[in-house]
């Protein structure tokens, strides 16, 4: 891989299609044949939603009405970056990707996405907790600006550097969703400190992990929580879901 960036976006809302992207922040990297990435250049621009920044919107991230007033993102130079990048990396890489995706500027593009939120093992590391900010504080800096595009795109560069392997590795792994269906009432609370999520309309307990990760979670629920022998836990493969989409788009 030759170059790469790391994103951040700041939007109007979290809704996707409603929502309008009001901060675009973009470090570009390369990686040297130490493996190690390096910035190259640096690129943050805000857009004026149409509309007026919601009171929430504007605490979060300090932009106001004002400081958004009639400007635009280059969206032209944005695409020139994006396309010779090789990973597009961004913590909560969802989210970003879901917006992007969106913008008619950007149409066409075929992006590989690194997540730093998920792609990286940080519990297995011994951290607490997968915020952006909270990984800053345990690795002994603070985000000066949090929800500012650029400075968030730095924070995120500190934080992946010293596992920049890892987190190129793990982003080619399929995601998979392991459904923990027929568990027992009373395996509720294992399964919520194993990090299981409750869907009250399919009424399961469920967890998205990454393919290497499956073993092991189907370890677990065999020993800790199919105690019956009766094991009749799901696997749904997310990526082929997302893959399926991408093409009827």
């Amino acid at each position: 891989m030759d170059y790469g960036v790391v994103l951040d976006l700041e939007t109007s809302g979290m809704e996707v299609g409603k929502d309008q992207i009001i901060e675009v922040g973009i470090l570009e990297f390369c990686v040297g044949e130490d493996g190690k990435p390096q910035i190259t250049n640096m690129y943050s621009a805000v857009e004026d939603p149409g509309f007026p920044l919601s009171p929430e919107i504007q605490k979060l991230t300090g932009l106001k009405d004002e400081t958004v007033k009639g400007q635009r993102v280059n969206w032209a130079y944005v695409r020139e970056i994006l396309e010779r990048a090789s990973l597009v990396v961004a913590h909560n890489a969802s989210f970003d990707r879901s917006f992007i995706e969106l913008r008619a500027e950007l149409q066409g593009l075929d992006l590989h996405w690194a997540c730093s939120m998920k792609h990286i093992d940080w519990e297995g590391k011994g951290f607490r907790t997968r915020a952006l900010n909270y990984l800053a504080a345990d690795h002994g800096f603070v985000n000066p600006f949090a929800h500012r595009a650029l400075f968030d795109c730095a924070t995120t560069f500190r934080i992946v550097e010293p596992y920049f392997g890892e987190l190129l590795s793990r982003s080619y792994l399929q995601e998979m969703r392991i459904l923990a269906t027929g568990a027992a009432f009373e395996a509720k609370d294992k399964l919520r400190a194993a990090r299981y999520r409750w869907d009250p309309q399919q009424r399961v307990w469920f967890k998205d992990i990454l393919e290497d990760g499956l073993e092991g979670e189907r370890l677990f629920l065999k020993t800790e929580i199919y105690t019956n022998g009766r094991d009749t836990h799901r696997v749904e493969n997310l990526s082929a879901v997302v893959r399926s989409g991408d093409a009827q788009g």
